[in-house]
């Protein structure tokens, strides 16, 4: 199927038609929130079996929330800081190169190549 994006989702290999920018691989909000979920549960309900108050598991769940969100935007600044640098390598090898301009009738889309 021409011009169609394959996209991984929840494990498995699917053919989207509304592919968004997201690429293959990288997390998106809804994963990262349903994890954090799952992870502060299991975290409240450890604590909670463990010292049987209820208000110093929540206190240690509120903790982690904090700790996860602080790691969240550390990894969120690297990666946006990788993709950065990633850039400016590619226009630093780039800059001794001519510019490739398309020509005049290959930007409207009436090219028949």
């Amino acid at each position: 199927m021409q011009g169609s994006k394959w996209v991984e989702q929840w494990g498995e290999i699917v053919e989207d038609p509304n592919w968004s920018r997201r690429s293959v691989g990288q997390m998106y909000f809804p994963q990262f929130l349903v994890g954090m979920t799952a992870t502060l549960l299991v975290v409240l309900g450890w604590t909670f079996m463990s010292t049987g108050s209820v208000w110093e598991s929540l206190g240690w769940t509120f903790l982690a929330g904090v700790v996860l969100q602080a790691g969240y935007f550390v990894a969120v600044l690297w990666l946006v800081q990788a993709e950065s640098r990633a850039t400016d390598e590619s226009k630093a090898s780039d800059a001794g190169a001519p510019a490739k301009l398309p020509g005049p009738f290959e930007r409207d889309g009436t090219s028949t190549r």
